[in-house]
């Protein structure tokens, strides 16, 4: 079982002229996609009582929803997502959901995905996750995520909290979008030297990720192995699908590449609701292995 810690949302995403509405957030993706190839998820998460009309999206996959609380007191956090035609997004919050209090994690399964949107989850509970979970994947976007005019996202890293985050996970996954460095090649080698022990995945969009593991860069190319529909969700999709290989002990270099097919064919369907097979993503999966780059 995989439990995944984080604010299932609705999300208004924008492209041109086509508008969509639809449950998101990691409880949400990893969940529809993964349940797919037969892996059991456990989304833990707090949403408001608008979120009604799609938990019965969630059972009808086979999804537990005893986890997702429901709060009197606020709406479901939701975003606006608008695409540009360069590929790049903006994000604007519109509602934001209480935080999860430590009461909220109690009974957690031995893995666990921290993935959090709007800083829902503090360095408090990550740390009460850590020393009650056997295995813990995070992403880091929604620690770094700052609001600001209208409550448009940016981000802002700060080098201490970061350290912390890394040093409470298994594996970790950044976005080179989030990190917003001017030289992303210095974190990376500061990274490779003081935690080699660690999985630290850095995504680059459409140009793939980087994983670095035991002081080695694994690197694969995934633009133009498929039409992408909508990359909402993607990286949830690979921080989930990675941490849960790894955590059964599979190969970390077959684990990077696989987990990246996932969110590959993720990309292949509109928000959570797109159809993915084993078969489709062991294709996917033998395309990137052949573009993998290692030094």
């Amino acid at each position: 079982m995989l439990g995944v810690v984080g604010h299932a949302a609705i999300d208004i995403i924008r492209n041109g002229v086509i508008s969509r509405k639809s449950p998101g957030g990691a409880p949400t993706y990893c969940s529809f996609y993964l349940r797919q190839l037969g892996i059991d998820l456990l989304p833990i998460s707090v949403v408001g009582r608008d979120f009604s009309e799609y938990i019965m999206e969630y059972t009808r996959r086979g999804i537990l929803i005893d986890r997702i609380g429901v709060s009197g007191d606020c709406g479901t956090t939701s975003y606006e997502i608008t695409y540009h035609e360069d590929g790049t997004r903006k994000l604007r919050l519109l509602s934001k959901c209480r935080d999860l209090m430590l009461d909220d994690l109690r009974n957690l399964p031995g893995v666990v995905v921290v993935n959090p949107i709007a800083r829902e989850v503090s360095l408090e509970s990550l740390d009460y996750i850590r020393s009650n979970a056997n295995f813990v994947g995070v992403d880091i976007q929604g620690f770094i995520r700052v609001f600001g005019k209208d409550n448009y996202v940016s981000t802002a890293v700060d080098a201490d909290i970061l350290t912390k985050i890394i040093e409470a996970s298994d594996v970790i996954k950044m976005s080179i979008d989030d990190l917003q460095m001017s030289d992303i090649g210095t974190l990376v080698n500061s990274l490779v030297r003081r935690f080699p022990s660690k999985s630290i995945i850095l995504s680059m969009g459409a140009r793939g990720s980087l994983m670095l593991h035991n002081g080695h860069k694994f690197q694969v190319s995934t633009d133009n192995v498929i039409h992408v529909k909508d990359p909402t969700g993607a990286g949830d999709v690979l921080t989930c699908m990675i941490t849960y290989m790894l955590s059964n002990g599979e190969d970390p270099v077959w684990s990077f590449v696989y987990s990246n097919a996932t969110a590959v064919a993720k990309t292949m369907g509109n928000g959570p609701y797109g159809i993915i097979s084993r078969a489709q993503v062991n294709e996917i999966a033998d395309v990137l292995a052949s573009r993998l780059i290692r030094s």
